[in-house]
């Protein structure tokens, strides 16, 4: 159903909120309804606009050896369908729609029609008649420059949480099995933190996030910046994960625990947490069954003064942050990236 009403985004007009859950899709989904659907909302946007380039490349390496066909002539359709399609099929589409907005997307479609096999007949006639008409187009002025006419929805807005009580009481477990609560980790220095959990199944999440959020460690230490700066991440499966799988999957990405970095549990108060953060994660009888990406960094007392969501985050932006609340009040406005 969410790929239907995404793709319907097409003919209806693609609204400024729905942007980010669009880019989403086509940044790190691996489902070929949902990526199709995403591109075709694309073509909702009031006017062509160069920004969504990266994020359909990025869907090409995700779906590519994961495509399949599709059809959004109707809710469940029974097969064989007249009008069927395929995520990388629709993405090329767009890029048609791009026009000379996609321009910037040409060395890697020149690439990609190397890579024999790939493609489907029709997506490979598509790819073909973009990479020409590009290359008839030569390198025309007319370009667009502007900075995305609706793709406004990213970026960073205020982080509307003043009055949000720190939940210090929600009681934590970490990859070694020592307790500790909420205000006793995440108070007294800025920290950042994200959630995850072990069972996710989507590289371009969980794996991708933790793996990150090593370098990010990494990063603080070649800065002076360790002690300072707590880092965090926190299981959205605290039933499963249980201390021993935690720190194996740590480590395995990279990661560096000690007393100012460490993965978490929750032994009580999940709910509370959920609510305090507004985690974007809906379970089904057994497990996560959807989620975002989410990081946070809290102040010295333990509130969210930043918040990046859905899309990948940048390991210098979220230092930047980090590093000015570690360097005092004000210096930073509260922010919030949706």
């Amino acid at each position: 159903m969410r790929g239907y009403l995404m793709a319907a985004f097409e003919q209806a007009g693609l609204p400024d909120p729905a942007i980010p859950y669009v880019l989403e899709e086509l940044e790190s989904g691996r489902d070929a309804y949902l990526v199709a659907a995403a591109a075709r909302a694309v073509r909702g946007l009031g006017s062509p606009a160069s920004d969504v380039v990266p994020f359909l490349l990025k869907a090409i390496e995700n779906i590519k050896y994961c495509d399949d066909a599709v059809s959004f002539g109707s809710y469940q359709p029974r097969w064989p369908v007249p009008d069927r399609t395929t995520a990388i099929e629709e993405i090329m589409k767009t890029f048609a729609w791009l026009g000379e907005h996609a321009r910037p997307a040409l060395p890697a479609l020149e690439a990609l029609r190397q890579d024999r096999g790939v493609l489907s007949a029709s997506a490979r006639a598509a790819l073909d008649a973009i990479v020409a008409e590009l290359g008839d187009a030569g390198a025309c002025c007319c370009a667009a420059e502007e900075a995305g006419a609706g793709l406004a929805g990213g970026g960073y807005a205020r982080a509307e949480r003043a009055s949000a009580a720190v939940p210090a009481g929600v009681e934590l477990e970490d990859q070694d099995g020592r307790p500790v609560t909420f205000g006793g980790f995440f108070t007294g220095r800025p920290s950042i933190v994200v959630f995850f959990y072990t069972r996710c199944d989507n590289p371009n999440k969980c794996s991708l996030s933790i793996t990150k959020l090593a370098r990010l460690q990494r990063a603080l230490r070649q800065e002076g910046w360790q002690g300072q700066l707590r880092t965090a991440a926190i299981t959205y499966d605290p039933g499963y994960d249980l201390p021993s799988r935690l720190s194996a999957y740590g480590h395995n990405r990279g990661v560096i625990f000690g007393d100012s970095d460490r993965f978490l549990r929750t032994k009580t108060g999940f709910g509370t947490l959920q609510e305090y953060f507004g985690l974007g994660v809906n379970f089904g009888p057994a497990l996560v069954n959807r989620h975002r990406i989410e990081l946070f960094v809290l102040d010295p007392e333990g509130r969210i003064a930043v918040t990046f969501t859905r899309l990948q985050w940048d390991v210098q932006d979220v230092l930047h942050h980090a590093r000015a609340l570690a360097c005092g009040p004000g210096t930073l406005a509260r922010q919030r990236r949706t």
